[in-house]
Formats: C-alpha cells, structure tokens, sequence
C-alpha cells in the first residue's frame, strides 16, 4: 500500500474529510490531496505529524520494517576526513564557495572544515543550521 493510500484509510476510518484534516495537519487541502494521490510526499516532520495525529509510529504510517538512526551526529560524523563543497546561506563565509573543503570535526551544532587558500590551510568552525547543502567529492574527481 503505498503511502497516500494509507492517509486516506486513516482518514476515512476516522470520518475525516481532506478539508477537516488538512486544517488539523496545517497544510491546505491541495498538499492533502497530493499527497493520497501520490503526486508528492510528507517531508519527515509533516509524515510526524500525520503520524501523530492518529496516534500511530512512522513505520506504521510508512509501512516500513526498517529502522534508521538519523540524528545530525550520526550523519554529519561520516564526513569526518571528507572532501566536500559546502553551501552556506550566510555572506559571512563567500570563501567556502567553489573550494574544496575538508571535515575535521563535527557535532550536532557545528562543523569544523578546512581549506585551501593559496599557501595556507584556512580552518573555520561553522553553524551546521547554516548549511544548504553538502557534496562529498569523489577521490577521483577532478574538482
């Protein structure tokens, strides 16, 4: 059963109209309807919230057996000794643009990277909510 079906069972089993619980999701009725239409997803917080409101576990939303650990920490430690381009949204750090950036040290607030810049390796701690997007750089890549 895919995961827009299952919100409509759980919405007709508890005589919802996609109005009544489009209101209570805090989402409009249009998202509602596309995500029982499998047009688009719940993102994780919003799949909470169904998930939540009628009382029952993600896995039982999703339908899913797996279990998956997806704290930052866990997540941001595999890029420890990495290579990446990390995108920022504060004009503060232009200087991580468009350079190869290594991780040194994270935690579930901040990463620590270093990089390049002429002769000298440039070390900056930065605020991970800050982060846009993280690409890892294969070893075999060029850039």
């Amino acid at each position: 059963m895919t995961l827009g079906k299952k919100i409509i069972e759980l919405r007709k089993k508890h005589n919802l109209t996609q109005e009544k619980l489009s209101e209570e999701l805090k989402v409009t009725r249009q998202t509602l309807s596309n995500w029982e239409n499998d047009i688009t997803n719940p993102d994780i917080i919003q799949a909470k919230n169904i998930a939540s409101y009628f009382n029952i576990s993600l896995d039982d939303l999703t339908n899913s057996k797996l279990k998956i650990n997806c704290t930052k920490k866990n997540i941001l430690s595999n890029l420890i000794g990495k290579n990446c381009y990390i995108d920022i949204v504060s004009d503060d750090y232009d200087e991580v643009f468009n350079r190869v950036c290594t991780v040194i040290d994270t935690s579930n607030e901040f990463i620590k990277f270093s990089f390049k810049d002429k002769n000298r390796i440039i070390e900056k701690l930065i605020d991970t909510s800050l982060i846009t997007s993280i690409k890892v750089i294969d070893k075999g890549s060029d850039k």
